[in-house]
């Protein structure tokens, strides 16, 4: 089994787009209006715009794992994007930071930590 794709139902298109696109700069796949795709090689992230608000997706927790932590939250910080939870070290080998989307979702953005011998 393989995970390959994570959809998000979202009822504000302009918003998800203003967040994912726009402010975490994920790269488009593709975009129709009602759904767009962002190539997180090897799975996928969609968002899919739904008319109903009890259709949409909460509680969501994404984790990504990026090069330099610290220096994309500077980048996001200057784009007016504050975290919920500072840049940490977690015990789990991770230095983590925690945003939420528009819709309640948590989107974390991790770098792994050197490995200590």
């Amino acid at each position: 089994m393989q995970f390959t794709v994570c959809v998000l139902h979202v009822p504000d298109m302009s918003k998800a787009l203003a967040f994912y696109r726009d402010v975490l700069d994920l790269p488009v796949r593709y975009a129709f209006e009602e759904y767009v795709e962002f190539d997180l090689a090897p799975a996928t992230l969609a968002l899919h715009h739904t008319e109903h608000s009890e259709e949409s997706t909460r509680g969501v927790g994404l984790f990504l794992v990026v090069d330099d932590v610290d220096a994309l939250t500077a980048r996001l910080e200057e784009k007016g994007l504050m975290p919920t939870h500072p840049p940490t070290d977690q015990d789990f080998g991770y230095r983590t930071v925690m945003y939420m989307d528009p819709f309640g979702n948590r989107v974390e953005l991790a770098t792994p930590l050197p490995q200590v011998s």
